[in-house]
């Protein structure tokens, strides 16, 4: 069976929000090492900007006080984030054209202005880190750009479509139904049961992550449901429906 590839968005909010996303994907946080492979760190590497996460928030600030936004909202999206990510199974093989094409894919597909694109090669799953500024024609797109999960539905057929069956992987799915999320959950947790992100403080986090959204680790770890579940009809309703999420190219 062909491996699945996963595309998920985010909304970066905060003062500082930016400047921890950047400093994160660009690995500048030492807090953040726990979960790193520290001596695959130096396959990692960048396919935007090589500046400084400081110099790229400083950046980010600067075009928004051009576009006149002095004071923006306390929960206004100040950045997107688009994770694109590999079953772990594929750091055994050459991805770099892959996330090529997911670099050249986020220039094509979204609006706003690409401040970073990060590949990591040092955790479980090979994958990419790309941030957008979302400001749009002088505004800030973040929430419009990211959508609701009819909007991801769409995302996911497109770069489906355009990038990764090109790669021989097939969809990740969009929503769990009640029962898949539950199976996923317990595989998860079965699988982890000797690995050292159990023993860590911050597992009571990752835990509460999977438990609201397995998928992600589940296709990170190769993790496939046991037997097929019928689709529900909210998720045939959700793929006809427009949605939100009119800043897309």
């Amino acid at each position: 069976m062909a491996s699945s590839h996963i595309i998920r968005l985010g909304k970066i909010r905060g003062e500082n929000g930016v400047l921890v996303a950047l400093k994160h994907n660009k690995r500048a946080l030492p807090k953040d090492k726990a979960h790193i492979d520290s001596n695959r760190t130096h396959l990692n590497y960048s396919l935007a900007s090589a500046e400084t996460p400081e110099a790229l928030a400083l950046h980010a600030k600067v075009q928004m006080l051009k576009a006149g936004i002095e004071k923006p909202r306390k929960d206004q999206v100040k950045a997107v984030e688009v994770i694109y990510s590999l079953p772990n199974e594929r750091h055994n093989q050459n991805t770099k054209q892959f996330f090529l094409d997911c670099y050249d894919w986020t220039i094509k597909t979204f609006g706003g202005e690409l401040l970073s694109f990060e590949v990591h090669l040092d955790e479980a799953a090979p994958h990419a880190h790309a941030i957008i500024l979302p400001l749009i024609e002088g505004k800030m797109r973040g929430s419009a750009m990211v959508g609701g999960t009819a909007n991801l539905m769409r995302f996911i057929n497109k770069f489906h479509a355009d990038v990764a069956r090109n790669y021989g992987m097939s969809r990740s799915k969009a929503r769990l139904s009640k029962e898949e999320k539950l199976a996923l959950e317990k595989l998860i947790i079965a699988r982890l049961k000797d690995d050292p992100v159990m023993l860590s403080n911050a597992w009571p986090f990752f835990r509460d992550a999977i438990h609201k959204d397995p998928l992600p680790c589940a296709q990170a770890l190769s993790i496939e449901l046991p037997l097929a579940v019928k689709k529900d009809k909210s998720f045939i309703d959700i793929k006809r429906s427009k949605g939100r999420g009119s800043f897309i190219r």
